[in-house]
């Protein structure tokens, strides 16, 4: 088992010397030092890396902010060291550790909070959407005939009136009178 170190740090707002001294105090083997620039993912350099894992090896982490900016990128990582056969485990988050036979639990959790994070944000997608309703507003244009309007309408077409005349009378175009034929009618 080889013990490899990652430290990933912000080329504009940190220094890695930190995280390198918590690598070697843990025993790492190797160290990688990867530093990301504004708007770069850091792709190429974490390619370069998972080429240096193999199975069998333990990569370190000095906290899990340092090597994923969201749970799903961090997931991702885990799932690639995985299919290499390697294990992962930060220093400041014990709980995240796949030695063993803790990776399925680890694994299951961070998939838990990835579901709970999109089941929270189609909770705030759909609270948008319906705000208007909790108000007392509706989507879209306003009707132009009340339901009382619109029965009165439906009963004079039943009673052959022609649209034209309903609309007149109504004060509405002869094509929204047309449109009441094709409609279902709402129950409520």
């Amino acid at each position: 088992m080889v013990k490899i170190g990652y430290a990933r740090v912000s080329a504009k707002l940190y220094r890695n010397e930190v995280q390198l001294s918590e690598l070697q105090r843990q025993g790492c083997d190797r160290v990688w030092s990867d530093t990301t620039a504004d708007g770069d993912d850091g792709a190429n350099s974490l390619e370069t890396f998972l080429a240096d894992v193999s199975a069998g090896d333990v990569v370190v982490v000095s906290r899990l902010s340092a090597v994923a900016d969201s749970i799903a990128e961090l997931l991702n990582l885990i799932e690639m060291l995985r299919k290499k056969g390697a294990a992962f485990r930060s220093i400041a988050e014990p709980w995240a550790n796949t030695e063993g036979e803790r990776a399925e639990v680890v694994l299951d959790i961070l998939g838990g909070v990835i579901d709970y994070e999109l089941g929270l944000a189609d909770l705030e997608s759909r609270a948008v959407e319906d705000r208007p309703k909790s108000i007392g507003l509706s989507k879209g244009r306003p009707k132009k005939l009340s339901e009382t309007d619109r029965a009165e309408a439906l009963s004079l077409l039943s009673m052959g009136k022609t649209a034209a005349e309903i609309g007149r009378l109504l004060g509405v175009s002869r094509s929204t009178i047309s449109r009441l034929k094709t409609m279902p009618t709402e129950t409520g």
